[in-house]
């Protein structure tokens, strides 16, 4: 038997189309994670180059009032000796700083304060004591330059910037030398610096080291970024980021030290400023190397489906229906396919002629021996029924019942194996044969030429669809002879009911399948009534000479079959039953239909 072999739809991942994907997915990663990697990289120096320029033009924003501011400490530093030296003499100290700031311009006030909180060297004024002040505690606490923010001056009463600086003689902290600013001039030279750069932060803030903020009025409301504090900000060291500010608008800040530990300058953008305005871009920038990816997968599986698959798949179409008998015209020989397919094709195409050429003598062979074994069949066949008629014309000739019996059941053999050989030349399978039709029309035969006239014998058929091999319809046919015969013989009525005769065939074929081989054992049963004897049926048991019976044991030995017959109580009264049982392993199946082929 030839095997069922794989299953002809393959699984997904194992087709040529997605295999050649996979293939072309791994060989072109490389390209498009190297792509990606120097796009990723090349957007993060954007990004911080953006960043950088947010930073820049924070600074640039401020420069103006950091050069104040440095100019400030510069000269606050200068101012120290000379005050330090005059602080014996405050009304000469106080002439030496007013003097400065009368002539800086800028400046509304300096004053030296000593260690104790004191402040006898003024530049206007008299001496004044920030013992208690909190920019005092503030310096005593942290001996170091500072710039801190008031909205009135102690000196002059006007918004400043008050830029603080330790004096030191070695280690010894002398005291602190305090310049103010005016904030009128710090916003000038803010607007200054924003007026010449379209480019320059939305608004600028400056911010000494503890977070406060020291531009005049202090921060627009809602300007600083939601849920972050200066000093944590300049603690992190952060400089550019986005985040929503405390009215829920996005925005970009950039946190710059101008004068790290000192000054810092905070810069607000819109939120699309910076890195945050090249996310877009970068997000397109990463697109394009994955689009390209998939773009020189779409035309490599393209090509080779044009090439190569499709070709495929016309070959194997060619192939499934030559496979499944159509073969009345060979396959074309793909003519547009490359030269290496279409070799294939053409191989495929004489292999197919040289096949079907092959079969075709086969089955002329086939069909002319088939045509005279048939022929054998029906003429021995016809040399049967010529003898059963020399039987029958002898009988009428013979007077003694015995012979008659004699020869009536030799005519009943010969009768039987005719049948057989006239189901044989009238089956188109030779090697398979319908047993039911074949036990229907013996007990039916022997039933007109067995049965006595008048006997009124009612007879019951219930057979099964099961298809035999000749090997087993010989013995099985004629052992079926012997049993009906017999049975004939000695059917009797019973008490109530009329006589009669029961033949089952039983054998468990495929479901929807009558024609298949039987699944299991075959079984035939014969059952007859016993009782009153039946007019015109002479059995004449003293003469009988038990050949019926040892053919029926001969021919179930030849079938190898388990024979089981006697006598039995039953409702039906008491019956003769014979009981064959054998298997069905030398049946020949007959051929399942062809399927339809598929495109």
């Amino acid at each position: 038997m030839i095997g069922a072999g794989p299953p002809l739809g393959p699984r997904l991942r194992d087709r040529l189309a997605v295999r050649l994907a996979i293939l072309l997915s791994v060989a072109l990663l490389p390209l498009g994670a190297i792509a990606v990697d120097t796009t990723l990289r090349t957007l993060g120096d954007a990004r911080s180059s953006a960043d950088q320029a947010l930073v820049g033009l924070t600074a640039e924003a401020v420069a103006g009032q950091r050069a104040l501011i440095e100019s400030t400490l510069a000269s606050g530093a200068t101012l120290a000796a000379p005050a330090l030296d005059r602080l014996d003499d405050p009304e000469a100290c106080g002439a030496l700083l007013a003097d400065f700031v009368r002539r800086s311009g800028v400046f509304t006030a300096a004053g030296l304060i000593e260690t104790d909180g004191r402040m006898r060297c003024v530049s206007s004024g008299p001496p004044r004591d920030f013992g208690n002040h909190p920019v005092f505690d503030t310096l005593m606490a942290r001996p170091a330059a500072m710039v801190a923010a008031a909205d009135a001056g102690v000196v002059s009463g006007r918004p400043v910037l008050v830029v603080a600086q330790p004096i030191r003689d070695g280690d010894t902290l002398q005291g602190f030398m305090a310049v103010s600013i005016g904030q009128d001039a710090v916003a000038m030279m803010g607007r200054l610096a924003s007026g010449r750069d379209e480019d320059a932060p939305r608004h600028t803030l400056l911010v000494n080291r503890y977070g406060d903020i020291l531009s005049d009025g202090g921060a627009p409301e809602g300007l600083l970024p939601e849920g972050r504090s200066l000093v944590g900000l300049i603690e992190d060291g952060t400089r550019v980021f986005s985040g929503p500010t405390a009215e829920g608008e996005r925005a970009t800040y950039a946190m710059v030290p101008l004068m790290p530990g000192m000054l810092y300058a905070l810069g607000v953008w819109p939120g699309g400023a910076g890195a945050a305005a090249s996310g877009g871009a970068g997000l397109a920038a990463v697109a394009v190397p994955l689009m390209m990816w998939v773009a020189s997968l779409a035309v490599a599986y393209l090509a080779v489906y044009r090439l190569v698959i499709r070709h495929i798949r016309s070959l194997n179409r060619q192939m499934r229906r030559f496979a499944l008998g159509h073969r009345d015209t060979p396959p074309p020989v793909l003519a547009d396919a490359p030269a290496e397919l279409r070799e294939v094709s053409a191989t495929f195409n004489k292999l197919a002629r040289i096949l079907a050429r092959d079969e075709a003598e086969l089955e002329a062979s086939l069909a002319e021996k088939t045509v005279l074994l048939k022929e054998v069949h029906h003429r021995v066949k016809n040399n049967l029924q010529l003898i059963a008629s020399i039987l029958n014309l002898q009988m009428r000739q013979v007077r003694d019942p015995a012979a008659r019996r004699v020869l009536r059941s030799v005519q009943d053999r010969v009768l039987g194996l005719a049948t057989i050989h006239r189901s044989l030349y009238q089956s188109d399978r030779l090697a398979a044969v319908r047993a039911d039709r074949l036990v229907d029309e013996i007990v039916r035969q022997l039933m007109t030429i067995g049965a006595a006239p008048g006997s009124g014998i009612a007879v019951r058929t219930s057979l099964a669809p099961t298809t035999l091999s000749p090997d087993r319809l010989v013995p099985l046919s004629l052992l079926l002879t012997e049993a009906v015969t017999n049975a004939l013989k000695y059917t009797g009525r019973p008490p109530s009911g009329p006589a009669w005769l029961e033949v089952r065939l039983d054998g468990a074929t495929a479901e929807g399948s009558p024609d298949a081989e039987p699944t299991g054992p075959v079984t035939l049963t014969v059952r007859n009534s016993l009782g009153t004897p039946l007019p015109g049926i002479d059995r004449d048991d003293a003469g009988s000479t038990r050949l019926g019976a040892e053919l029926i044991e001969a021919f179930a030995q030849q079938l190898d079959a388990r024979l089981e017959q006697g006598e039995a109580d039953t409702p039906d009264g008491r019956v003769w039953a014979l009981t064959l049982t054998f298997g069905a392993e030398d049946a020949a199946p007959l051929p399942a239909p062809e399927p339809e082929p598929t495109a």
